[in-house]
């Protein structure tokens, strides 16, 4: 499965801009989402309390997550080093998550 992932703060942004961009990465690469994980959420909550925590410990082998940009996942390398981490202990060898950032510029 293919999931498009996209995150804002608050309520008073929105996702519309990632939505485009995964699309036409997606486009460009001729693959097709199969389901969007949107969420208002702050990236200091923890991962666990995410929609994005969910979605790790639920994905299967060959399932690919892709964002925007990798700032979606974290605030900062750390953070995203954590969440890769945390990833892992969800996982076995048959399971692995590919992750691709969609930047069409």
């Amino acid at each position: 499965m293919i999931y498009g992932y996209t995150r804002v703060s608050t309520n008073t942004q929105t996702t519309d801009n990632q939505k485009f961009e995964i699309e036409q990465f997606a486009k460009k690469q001729g693959i097709r989402i199969d389901k969007w994980i949107e969420e208002t959420i702050s990236s200091r909550q923890e991962l666990s309390k995410r929609k994005l925590g969910l979605l790790i410990k639920q994905i299967q082998k060959g399932d690919v997550l892709i964002s925007s940009e990798i700032s979606r996942f974290g605030r900062d390398l750390l953070q995203i080093m954590g969440i890769y981490e945390y990833r892992g202990r969800y996982m076995d060898n048959k399971r692995q998550l590919s992750t691709r950032c969609g930047n069409t510029r």
